[in-house]
């Protein structure tokens, strides 16, 4: 309904029709869902940026999980490594950004066998994204098999 129309009806007329045929509701109703719509659009965008890693010192998980990527570049058979989820020791040192994570990893020996590994990542955080490899510089990277018990 136009509101040209709308000014033609009765009183009684107007509260006999319903509220979605009311010009000024309708053209409220209208501009509310556009500017939802457009809130909602914005918003995804902006979170989709808060996930970049940029512009901020990784933290220990974070060299952590750049550190096992390293340690299966070293590997022989990187994809039957098995790395703890948790299980690790870092050192780090902000000032210098230097990063040392201690851990363990299973690998497979050169007769199948399942057997345990401690390893060691000494690296520099050079700026950039964490999760890059370009990002860090490795000074040193160790991987020592333990004995069986």
């Amino acid at each position: 309904m136009k509101y040209s129309e709308w000014k033609t009806l009765t009183a009684d007329e107007r509260k006999n029709i319903g509220w979605h045929r009311h010009p000024h509701i309708r053209t409220g109703t209208l501009f509310a869902l556009a500017f939802a719509i457009t809130f909602i659009i914005v918003m995804f965008g902006i979170s989709k940026n808060s996930k970049v890693h940029v512009n901020r010192k990784p933290t220990a998980k974070e060299a952590f999980d750049i550190s096992k990527q390293l340690v299966k570049d070293k590997l022989k058979q990187p994809e039957r490594a098995v790395f703890p989820n948790t299980n690790f020791k870092s050192v780090i040192d902000t000032t210098t950004n230097s990063y040392e994570v201690q851990s363990t990893v299973k690998i497979e020996n050169d007769s199948g066998k399942m057997e345990q590994s401690a390893w060691e990542v000494k690296m520099l955080y050079t700026d950039g994204d964490w999760a890059e490899k370009n990002s860090w510089q490795v000074k040193e990277i160790s991987i020592v098999p333990q004995s069986s018990k």
